[in-house]
C-alpha cells in the first residue's frame, strides 16, 4: 500500500506551510514533518480516521484529525489517497473533498 496525495491535498500543505512561516519558518517545517508522520501512520493503520458520514459528509472517504486539521482520505485496494488537509475553522462540509 502507498499514499497518495491528491493535488488540492498538496496545495492545502503548501498553504499551511506558508501560514505557519508567517510566524516562523522552523516552525512550519517541523509543523509538516509531523504533519506527514502522523498521515504516514494510514500505512499501518488505514482505519484510524472516522468515517466521513460521522461528519455529516456523504461522501465515501475518512477523515483523521491532526492538531487543528482535518486530513480527508480514501482508501482502495492499493492506495491511501489524501483528498484534502483542511483547518477546523474551515466549512468543510462546503469544500470539495
Amino acid at each position: 500500500m502507498q499514499i497518495n496525495y491528491s493535488e488540492q491535498a498538496i496545495d492545502d500543505l503548501s498553504k499551511i506551510g506558508e501560514h505557519i512561516a508567517e510566524d516562523s519558518e522552523n516552525r512550519a517545517i517541523q509543523f509538516l514533518k509531523k504533519l506527514k508522520t502522523k498521515i504516514e501512520m494510514l500505512l499501518h493503520f488505514p482505519y484510524m480516521g472516522i468515517e466521513c458520514q460521522s461528519k455529516n459528509i456523504y461522501k465515501d472517504c475518512r477523515v483523521m484529525i491532526f492538531e487543528s486539521y482535518l486530513i480527508f482520505y480514501t482508501i482502495t485496494h492499493d492506495f491511501i489517497s489524501i483528498n484534502r488537509i483542511l483547518h477546523h475553522s474551515v466549512n468543510y462540509q462546503e469544500k470539495p473533498l
